[in-house]
């Protein structure tokens, strides 16, 4: 049996990326700066129109994102999702594998279906518009669930998004049991602040059922607490929440290990595109920690890679970029 340092579970999306006018927005009725569900017909009408224009596609979903960061600092991940016998679901496939993460995928043929787009819009003010067809990426639950990698995996990480449908929620009840009775990490991202909102009984049942890590920005943390302040939110975070990180976009981000509470900065950048920075906050956070990190050690880290992320095109770092990373990791974890 193959031990992973990281289980994640997610809903599968290729990432489809272009850059578009507001007035494209306006003309199509596309709500800016939000992520708004379509289905197939809807979505299929858009990526016609910008079918020329595509810069950019990759395997994705915000905690597939999240694992390939991990991964590309070296540590062995496993990744559980539903894609389909498709176009996009075999190029899913392919990319995952390219970016050295076993999964569900490899073991079973691919169901017949379509599988989740989401299709980013970044416009000149480098603000970030999708529309996400989740496809038969919806559908993952226990099915899915690698019981074996969950029991031994050092982190398990959860999307929150998957809390929408029963079959996710049994699901990330699954790992989280799992995880927690065999005394390793298991970390959650909220994923969405209308997510906590309409789900945050459910959210708080799961973390209560076995996740000791939480990730969130600072709407969902306001909404998980049902806080006035963020001050008051920290404050209920340290009473209910074992560890918690709160990302505050370029104010940098708060992180209680259990008994104290680091405020990290983040470096100066040149915002071009925001998509993907709270992925590769949280993937290069765990590995900080997968390495041994303390909290203040894998903020800094995280807060840096998240920067080189805002500062270019695309939700994975550029090779040239990729390097700087690992250069400053390296740097951090030895000083």
């Amino acid at each position: 049996m193959n031990h992973f340092d990281l289980y994640g579970i997610g809903n599968a999306l290729v990432d489809v990326e272009t850059r578009v006018t507001n007035q494209f927005l306006n003309d199509n009725d596309v709500v800016k700066g939000c992520m708004t569900l379509v289905d197939a017909a809807r979505q299929n009408e858009l990526l016609d129109q910008l079918r020329q224009k595509i810069e950019h596609k990759s395997c994705g979903g915000s905690l597939a994102n999240s694992t390939i960061a991990t991964a590309n600092f070296g540590s062995k991940c496993y990744y559980s999702c539903q894609v389909a016998d498709d176009e996009m679901g075999r190029f899913f496939h392919r990319d995952l594998i390219h970016q050295t993460i076993k999964s569900n995928l490899d073991d079973s043929p691919l169901p017949k279906g379509d599988t989740g787009t989401c299709l980013a819009m970044i416009t000149p003010d480098a603000d970030r518009t999708m529309n996400t067809f989740l496809g038969i990426g919806g559908q993952v639950g226990t099915e899915q669930v690698n019981l074996e990698v969950a029991k031994t995996a050092k982190i398990s990480f959860l999307e929150g998004y998957l809390i929408s449908s029963e079959f996710g929620k049994e699901a990330l009840h699954q790992i989280a049991q799992q995880s927690s009775l065999n005394g390793n990490v298991c970390a959650l991202s909220l994923s969405d602040p209308m997510l906590v909102k309409f789900f945050r009984e459910d959210f708080l049942t799961l973390i209560k059922s076995g996740v000791s890590l939480l990730f969130m920005n600072e709407d969902e943390a306001m909404a998980l607490t049902l806080a006035e302040d963020l001050e008051q939110a920290i404050t209920w975070l340290k009473q209910h929440i074992q560890q918690f990180v709160v990302t505050c976009g370029s104010k940098g981000s708060l992180s209680w290990d259990g008994t104290t509470l680091f405020e990290t900065p983040v470096p100066t950048i040149n915002q071009l595109d925001t998509i993907g920075a709270g992925d590769m906050f949280a993937g290069s956070f765990l590995y900080a920690l997968l390495q041994n990190a303390s909290f203040d050690k894998a903020a800094t880290i995280a807060c840096y890679c998240a920067s080189l992320v805002v500062g270019q095109y695309g939700s994975r770092l550029e090779a040239q970029n990729q390097e700087k990373a690992n250069l400053f990791v390296k740097t951090m974890l030895h000083d």
